[in-house]
């Protein structure tokens, strides 16, 4: 081969390499380091907040206070209790308050008023309504 066809193979070699790298820079999500973007999934599922003026008197529903039981009687009902464990949720068994599991919802990214419930303790019945919360909550 001459020169001249090294040159212009060894040049467009060069610019798909070039074209690569830029498209797979482009590609990528700059705006926030990976470590940092663990657990932003949930924060995108989470539906936009509405204005007041979007919501009519018919649609809004009333807030219930957190269940807590009052009693031991009370909490024989419930068979698992979420609480905060090094900034993310863990899953205890009633009535022993064994840990059931680890789960990797991050306490950050939730609603302030269920960050305020699992801190205090937020109890579930059963299995359904633990595997709904971990359905909605996780990734």
């Amino acid at each position: 081969m001459s020169k001249r066809i090294w040159g212009i193979t060894v040049t467009v070699l060069a610019l798909v390499i070039v074209a690569a790298a830029a498209f797979w820079y482009i590609g990528r999500d700059t705006a926030t380091p990976p470590g940092e973007q663990r657990g932003t999934e949930l924060v995108e599922m989470l539906p936009a907040k509405t204005s007041p003026e979007q919501v009519t008197q018919a649609e809004e529903l009333p807030v219930s206070p957190p269940e807590t039981p009052d009693s031991e009687e009370e909490e024989k009902r419930y068979e698992f209790m979420l609480r905060n464990h090094n900034g993310y949720v863990a899953v205890y068994q009633l009535p022993e308050h064994e840990l059931y599991e680890y789960t990797d919802v991050i306490m950050e990214i939730l609603p302030t008023e269920l960050q305020e419930e699992i801190h205090d303790g937020k109890y579930l019945r059963n299995e359904e309504e633990l595997y709904n919360f971990l359905e909605n909550y996780t990734s």
